[in-house]
């Protein structure tokens, strides 16, 4: 295997590692709201003939949507999430730069042969 394919395919495995690891937060973010909206629906599904009080429903409604606003706003998913685009934005940097560095050596390989040939 060349040194650009050997470039490529761990360049890629790591990315692919970086991007499972967001999706796998994101998922489980998303999860967390699903079960918050789950009972809320099922909450007011079940009480709304049983409750005179509909104010007591607002404000259960109005609880469960601070909820799923915390859940998004949950600090340590955000830095999780934002350290990982960092990761991802450096690996692209790296990969690119040594890439280039790669195709100038092999440019300069091929300028040395030419340069012998004559």
């Amino acid at each position: 295997m060349d040194k650009q394919a050997a470039l490529e395919d761990e360049y890629r495995l790591k990315r692919k590692g970086y991007e499972e690891k967001e999706d796998e937060l994101i998922n489980q973010r998303d999860k967390a709201v699903s079960i918050i909206e789950k009972v809320q629906n099922r909450s007011h599904y079940y009480l709304k003939n049983d409750i005179s009080d509909k104010d007591i429903l607002m404000k259960g409604h109005r609880q469960a949507e601070r909820m799923k606003e915390n859940v998004f706003e949950f600090e340590s998913t955000n830095e999780s999430l934002e350290k990982l685009a960092r990761n991802i934005e450096k690996l692209d940097e790296v990969y690119y730069r040594k890439l280039r560095e790669l195709n100038e050596f092999q440019r300069k390989g091929e300028d040395s042969d030419v340069n012998n040939e004559f």
